[in-house]
């Protein structure tokens, strides 16, 4: 059967053959809206929207098809790093800095600690777990909090927030990859929390999901401490 880095590899040169023709897509795509403007009627300037928008969700695909990748090959091969996760918290609300202020969210973060997982990576954990506070926020404005607390020889991390919460049914089943059990109406592949899981258990932690008190839902993950 094929080691994890294998995989990665096979998903590195179907990621690289596909963004191409994806670009290309995209950008004819573009170019075909700017020279038919108004002149296909609303029905043809809607297909060429749809267009648009099929290429737009397939790139995103790719992204996080890449981002897939790299866990895997960490996982086939974890390297010993460390990193701080208060500054890895802050890099992340950076990458989100449009999400945030769009959806009138507060998110916090404070004396995160050192743990055993390079930054890069644990700062593509805490933007995929954040990230996803924001996608699947409720009526009021998303309070996503991030919190931790020493656990043995590690940090217990928890990823709180009062969004649309998951069911009982479903708190296993939404870390396998492509799964959207939330249906289609929320966009992205559905890898986010595959992600994370790869990352943090190739680093010899946990993940697991809950339901939050009152509403919402609490992700936490134990990390060895650096």
């Amino acid at each position: 059967m094929p080691q994890e880095g294998e995989w990665a590899e096979f998903l590195d040169r179907l990621i690289h053959d596909l963004r191409e023709p994806l670009r290309s897509v995209h950008a004819f795509s573009e170019l075909l809206r700017e020279t038919t403007a108004e002149k296909l009627g609303p029905e043809g300037d809607l297909e060429v929207g749809e267009i648009l928008s099929a290429a737009t969700r397939m790139r995103a695909l790719a992204d996080s098809l890449s981002g897939y990748a790299l866990a895997l090959r960490e996982a086939d091969a974890p390297a010993a790093q460390q990193a701080s996760l208060q500054l890895a918290f802050e890099l992340a609300a950076d990458a989100l800095n449009r999400q945030i202020p769009a959806s009138g969210a507060s998110v916090t973060a404070q004396g995160l600690p050192r743990v055993g997982l390079s930054l890069e990576r644990a700062t593509q954990l805490l933007e995929n777990l954040i990230g996803n506070s924001l996608k699947f926020r409720g009526e009021d404005p998303p309070i996503v909090r991030v919190t931790a607390a020493p656990d043995g020889e590690g940090w217990n991390i928890a990823v709180e927030d009062n969004g649309i919460g998951i069911d009982a049914e479903e708190l296993e089943r939404v870390f396998l990859p492509f799964e959207r059990v939330h249906g289609r109406e929320y966009p992205g592949p559905g890898l986010g929390l595959a992600v994370c899981r790869r990352i943090v258990e190739a680093h010899g932690g946990w993940i697991r999901m809950s339901p939050r008190a009152g509403g919402g839902s609490v992700c936490r993950f134990w990390l060895p401490a650096a």
